[in-house]
């Protein structure tokens, strides 16, 4: 969750640190600090809140000469964000006799173990100032020395039990950031100027398009011309330098005011990228990530979906597309819960679809532990090329939705969506059913996906008026069924994520057997009902069982339909559209709603409280 960037070079190490710093706030925002080495002592600056804040009062450290230095943005785990809690932690220095040296560092991820490793150091003599997992690592480190950095990393963390991506300053080793990752990400940028280490390139991007993935289970070092890698048992490993996958121009707002606003303008386009080369003109479904495992798809008799918060309902949405369209048995499961169970049970002969944005998502990676420990297959659906997730799997399709940088996940939504329905019609297409006239349908409408959302983007002014109109409610209720049940989950996740409006999400037939009980003139209710809903008479059936509670009701409504007008207050339009792809234009106003919502409630949609986008700890 949080961020970390370091760098060594030629240049004054402070506006670089920065820079990457304002760069991964959407990894976490709680506090944040930097450390820096000067002429060959450790000096820190830390405190609570924005980077902006920090850059202020890290102006000691605006000098040329200063040309080494880690830096971190945190998103609390362990202790509130304070201060103290903050992120550089040292490691003993001169206040404890067994301890060789100062050392400083900045952690990403969650140490296990954390309890009983703490109550050993204070045992042996450490002084521990904060209330957080990741000093404990300082004191191991700093208590290990023995003159070789990389074997007192490699013994330290022998110790440890959880995850980490750490920097690692040592006092007195003037030109070499060290580092060791296991479970959390770490990448390293090279340029001419000197070299960074960052859990994301994102840090780096704006100094070098030069990158090298660090795997989990390694250590090693950056200077200021070269780099080293070595894994647990001193063996070197050869880096491989790739390019980073994004631009600089996509990892800026740009004329938007805010990456959310960015990225939900940026559906028409990621759309067509993720049916790009996919959807043949002969309507066939060309994925090459799963080409080489046609023969074994093939025979799946069962698949199931796995995934936390939106890609969660992405994969609910899944299971009716791979039933319906690619006529297999398909369930769902939730990423935190299935990586809680040690042996569980499943049908005969399944297969795992792992979705995420990030490709880093703990609870995902633990649930694709348990899924491979029982020796079933397991496909990725990521959009994060290279990442810890794309990497466990080795096989899947990468949905193809650029860097996604706001916290409320939007685009990613939607390319998650349309690339699970090309992987149903390839399922339907490679296990030799019939081209029926409804999978002509779908796949006329798949091409026309790009321009109906540029519509509906068009009509925004329409989603603002209900925006203004709604602000001002505490609770929301959304309700939708069959393919649209996980939308409404969506639309109430978005609300809840960045306006801190009580939304609560409910299949449409489940509304009466208890959220029924909620509604008034205060709690009003958004509906998704398009035309072409197979349940479409049935979810009428259920808006007038709330209008008779005296429930305002927005409906998310198809063009034409203007029957709907005569029993809601409200309605958001969007075009027709074949069914099996209603989700897709249908939460786009949702995600445009929630948004506005946010902004005037005067709430930064880009860093709603106590959330980060990647989500790296259990």
């Amino acid at each position: 969750m949080c961020g970390i960037v370091g760098y060594t070079g030629s240049q004054s190490a402070k506006p670089i640190l920065i820079s990457g710093l304002k760069r991964l706030e959407y990894r976490g925002y709680d506090s944040a600090g930097i450390a820096v080495l000067k002429d060959g002592k450790i000096e820190v600056i830390k405190q609570v809140g924005s980077v902006s804040a920090l850059d202020s009062a890290a102006l000691a450290f605006d000098q040329p000469d200063i040309i080494t230095g880690i830096a971190h943005t945190r998103w609390a785990t362990h202790g509130e964000p304070n201060d103290v809690n903050a992120h550089p932690h040292c490691g003993c220095g001169e206040t404890i006799l067994a301890c060789k040296l100062k050392v400083v560092l900045v952690h990403n991820g969650t140490i296990e173990n954390f309890e009983s490793l703490r109550q050993a150091v204070i045992e042996r003599g450490h002084v521990i100032t904060s209330e957080t997992d990741s000093e404990i690592l300082a004191h191991l480190i700093a208590e290990a020395y023995d003159g070789d950095p990389l074997r007192t990393l490699r013994t330290a963390l022998g110790q440890v039990q959880g995850t980490y991506g750490l920097a690692v300053l040592f006092e007195g080793i003037d030109d070499q950031i060290f580092f060791a990752r296991n479970g959390a990400p770490l990448v390293l940028g090279i340029s001419d100027q000197g070299n960074f280490i960052a859990s994301d390139a994102i840090a780096f991007r704006e100094f070098t398009d030069r990158m090298v993935n660090i795997q989990d289970g390694c250590v090693g070092w950056v200077s200021k011309d070269h780099h080293h890698v070595v894994d647990m048992n001193d063996v070197p490993l050869a880096s491989v330098i790739e390019s980073v996958p994004f631009s600089l121009e996509a990892a800026d707002r740009g004329r938007h005011d805010h990456f959310m606003k960015k990225e939900i303008g940026e559906q028409p386009l990621t759309l067509a990228n993720a049916l790009q080369g996919r959807l043949l003109p002969n309507g066939k479904v060309k994925l090459g990530g799963l080409d080489l495992n046609a023969d074994i798809l093939r025979t799946i008799e069962s698949h199931g979906f796995v995934g936390a918060g939106t890609s969660l309902n992405a994969g609910m949405i899944a299971k009716i597309l791979f039933q319906e369209i690619a006529e297999v048995h398909a369930d769902w499961e939730n990423a935190s819960e299935l990586a809680n169970q040690r042996w569980p049970k499943f049908r005969d002969n399944t297969a795992f679809w792992a979705i995420s944005q990030s490709g880093e998502t703990q609870d995902l990676i633990e649930a694709i532990k348990t899924i491979l420990r029982q020796e079933v297959q397991c496909f990725g659906i990521v959009n994060k090329v290279g990442s810890v997730i794309a990497r466990m799997v080795g096989k899947g399709v990468y949905i193809h939705a650029g860097l996604e940088i706001g916290v409320a996940s939007t685009k990613a939504f939607t390319n998650q969506v349309i690339t699970l329905t090309l992987i149903a019609l390839y399922l339907r297409q490679i296990r030799g059913l019939e081209r029926a006239s409804w999978v002509d349908r779908i796949i006329f409408d798949l091409h026309k996906l790009p321009e109906l959302v540029g519509q509906i983007l068009a009509r925004e002014e329409q989603i603002i008026a209900a925006a203004e109109k709604y602000a001002g409610y505490p609770n929301f209720l959304y309700l939708g069924r069959g393919l649209n049940y996980p939308v409404a989950l969506e639309g109430a996740l978005k609300l809840k994520e960045i306006a801190y409006v009580n939304a609560i999400g409910y299949s449409t037939g489940e509304m009466k057997h208890g959220p029924i009980a909620l509604i008034d003139g205060g709690f009003p209710t958004m509906v998704i009902a398009p035309k072409q809903d197979n349940f479409y008479a049935r979810i009428v059936t259920n808006i007038n069982q709330i209008r008779s509670r005296h429930g305002r009701i927005i409906a998310v409504a198809t063009d034409g339909d203007e029957g709907i007008c005569n029993c809601v207050n409200d309605v958001i339009w969007i075009p027709p559209v074949d069914y099996f792809l209603s989700p897709i234009l249908a939460v786009v106003p949702l995600q445009l709603f929630a948004y506005h919502i946010a902004r005037i409630r005067g709430l930064d949609p880009d860093q709603p409280r106590n959330l980060a986008k990647s989500v790296t700890v259990h």
